[in-house]
């Protein structure tokens, strides 16, 4: 099973958080889910924003995509290493 990735406060912060995590594009309602692999969320480092490293806490920011960066295979891979990340 995949982690969602998240963002921390000033990473996700206002309009930020609706900004893609991979291209920095505007994800209006077009959002896909941005995900981590095994490895990438393995133990604590769930706890970590996918942008900066900081640790998040429990005011964490849902990470998004936009519609091309989570485009066909795309919604499948880690936002971070880019290996598979299955459902």
């Amino acid at each position: 099973m995949w982690e969602r990735a998240m963002l921390c406060n000033n990473c996700g912060f206002g309009s930020k958080a609706e900004n893609c995590v991979k291209c920095g594009s505007w994800v209006g309602s077009n959002a896909v889910v941005a995900k981590l692999c095994h490895s990438c969320g393995f133990g604590s480092a769930k706890d970590n924003c996918v942008l900066c490293g900081s640790w998040i806490g429990s005011n964490g920011v849902p990470a998004v995509l936009c519609h091309s960066c989570g485009f066909g295979s795309g919604k499948d891979n880690c936002v971070k290493c880019g290996g598979w990340a299955p459902d």
